[in-house]
């Protein structure tokens, strides 16, 4: 599946860094490209960053510093490359002035019309990516009548009791989610990422990581040429029929035995990389925990209770199985297919295998797609139920703050002046 990329604001062009990154290594180590351009152009072809703030684009590591790739929004107004401020509405209304320079320069350097798709990728809390994100999604969908999805991170906890983050998120959410012609908008909680070892400068590189890596199989699969990796393929077309509307995404791995690998070399049929003549107990059972995390592991929590059993209600769901051709059997498939049919009933349902780019590990990718109920709509009531509240009580401190400089300046007109 290839997409073009396009990172707006600080957070967001952050993350498209890492997926540039990541395209690097997929090219390096299997030959194959997961974003827009031929053989011989740069990987980052397809990938931009859109920004308010001149200073915010210099600590990009793989995307140029170059108006081909990074935009640089407002650099006639009033805001001159000084960035948003935490004001989404600037955000938003500077997106609409340059229109016409984000979509001329999308299209005339990101291949667009080889792409399956377009991700644009922002954080909800800050004010350029936070404000632009859903003017950019309606933007390039009308230039471009390809699927369109946003990427939307969500704060972390600590950031619950500022008024302009959580502002933003849900003036963002409401925006992206209920006003926009986002196709799917893939909602990633920040909390999720974080490793409590870690310091927050190691976290925030790391999560980034994090969140681009976990695309990486799903995109690889459909544009694998090598036929000896070629499973139960899950093409472009398979994916975007069931991204619709708020999803999630999850990603589990485990290491294999090597002992598993040297038995069931003994029992390949000749020729073939992933038929077998039996998976063992321990195959199933491997790959089972492996699927449990992955749904544990989804990028928010969005599952319910049902009759005591956490279940998830989603319209799709999708199961993609990675590792060695000898763990890529058949029944680990209908294990996978059959397991997601009892975790998120009713969902119309896509399974495919990756065998044999990886040797040592086995990695279960899930998307949920379309979600209803849960724990992700919760969270999502709450930032609007929240920000309500607290842009209440931000307006009466303000309303009191005026009132006490009247007063202060009613006494100082008793005074001479100087």
């Amino acid at each position: 599946m290839k997409l073009v990329v396009v990172g707006a604001g600080q957070g967001g062009s952050n993350i498209a860094d890492e997926f540039v990154a990541m395209g690097k290594w997929v090219w390096k180590n299997r030959r194959i490209r997961i974003f827009t351009g031929e053989e011989g152009d740069p990987i980052y072809r397809g990938v931009f960053a859109v920004n308010l703030g001149a200073g915010d684009l210099y600590g990009l590591q793989h995307i140029p510093l170059t108006d081909d790739h990074a935009i640089l929004l407002g650099t006639t107004d009033e805001f001159r490359g000084r960035g948003a401020g935490k004001v989404n509405a600037d955000g938003a209304e500077q997106a609409r002035r340059d229109a016409r320079k984000i979509v001329s320069t999308i299209r005339d350097n990101g291949d667009v019309p080889t792409a399956d798709a377009i991700l644009v990728i922002a954080t909800t809390a800050g004010g350029t990516g936070s404000g632009s994100v859903g003017v950019i999604v309606d933007l390039l969908k009308d230039a471009f009548k390809k699927p369109v999805y946003a990427m939307l991170i969500l704060p972390f906890a600590n950031q619950y009791d500022d008024p302009d983050s959580l502002v933003n998120t849900a003036t963002c959410l409401k925006k992206v989610l209920d006003n926009s012609q986002a196709d799917a908008v893939f909602l990633i909680d920040n909390q999720k990422f974080v490793r409590g070892s870690e310091t927050m400068s190691h976290n925030y590189a790391q999560i980034n990581r994090r969140i681009a890596d976990s695309f990486m199989d799903i995109l690889c699969v459909g544009e694998e040429t090598e036929r000896r990796f070629v499973g139960e393929v899950l093409a472009a077309n398979d994916v975007i029929r069931i991204l619709k509307g708020p999803t999630a995404l999850g990603v589990a791995q485990t290491q294999v035995p090597k002992k598993s690998s040297s038995l069931f070399n003994r029992f390949k049929r000749d020729g073939s990389n992933n038929k077998h003549f039996a998976t063992s107990k321990a195959q199933i059972e491997r790959a089972q925990s492996v699927l449990n995390r992955a749904l544990g592991e989804l990028s928010i929590d969005c599952e319910f209770s049902n009759h005591g059993e956490a279940t998830y209600d989603a319209q799709h769901a999708l199961g993609l199985f990675a590792g060695p051709s000898q763990e890529a059997t058949e029944e680990i498939v209908e294990m996978m297919d059959n397991c997601l049919s009892e975790r998120v009933p009713g969902a119309g349902r896509r399974k495919g295998t990756y065998p044999g780019r990886i040797s040592d590990t086995i990695s279960i990718t899930v998307i949920v797609s379309n979600l209803g109920r849960g724990s992700a709509m919760d969270r999502i009531h709450f930032f609007y139920t929240e920000a309500t509240k607290m842009m209440d009580a931000v307006q009466k401190k303000k309303q009191g703050r005026e009132k006490r400089w009247e007063e202060a300046a009613k006494s100082a007109a008793l005074l001479p002046s100087l």
